[in-house]
């Protein structure tokens, strides 16, 4: 019977693993310093991000079974769930990922669909119909920019926004808005 011994290099930390004697696969080799190294009081895995005192204004609700409570937000939720309660946030921004599914009205200010929807779509600004989103209903915008792919069935109302004299500032802000968000979501 023979001895091994094992060193391995992580992080810039040498840790030399108890010598084993029958089988170099044995996965208890690292185990007992991976749990070491899990314990609280070692030092963080990320610095902490500063403390700026103001509340994250993005929401995330993730995939669950269902909901059928409505939802009221302020700011940016991302939707990744299934829900039949309505959802509304006069000035905020729903993202409904490609695997997320509505079945109810959404009033919102700006609408990015990639999912399902089956239900009236109402936004003060734009409406974005992702190349995966299914949509059956109506929808009321100042703007709506379908992407090839995307399927719409129902009736599409082209509104006045809010304030058309300052329809260049606005979209501007959207347009850095937008981009943001491209970026956001390219992992930027």
């Amino acid at each position: 019977m023979s001895t091994i011994s094992a060193e391995n290099e992580v992080g810039g930390a040498t840790y030399i693993a108890d010598p084993i004697s029958e089988d170099p696969f044995d996965p208890s080799l690292h185990f007992d310093q991976w749990l070491r190294d899990l314990q609280p009081g070692q030092k963080a895995l990320a610095p902490k991000s500063p403390d700026t005192g103001e509340e994250e204004s993005e929401i995330y609700i993730g995939s669950f079974p269902s909901s059928d409570c409505e939802v009221t937000f302020e700011g940016v939720l991302h939707f990744d769930g299934y829900s039949i309660g309505n959802i509304s946030s006069p000035d905020g921004m729903l993202v409904l990922t490609k695997r997320g599914r509505i079945e109810a009205d959404i009033n919102v200010g700006v609408a990015v669909i990639a999912g399902s929807v089956t239900g009236n779509i109402t936004a003060t600004r734009r409406v974005v119909l992702e190349s995966e989103a299914r949509v059956t209903g109506q929808i009321q915008t100042p703007a709506l920019s379908v992407r090839l792919g995307a399927v719409f069935d129902g009736d599409c109302l082209l509104i006045q926004g809010k304030n058309p004299l300052g329809r260049k500032r606005q979209l501007r802000a959207d347009r850095s808005e937008e981009l943001e968000y491209l970026a956001v979501g390219a992992g930027a």
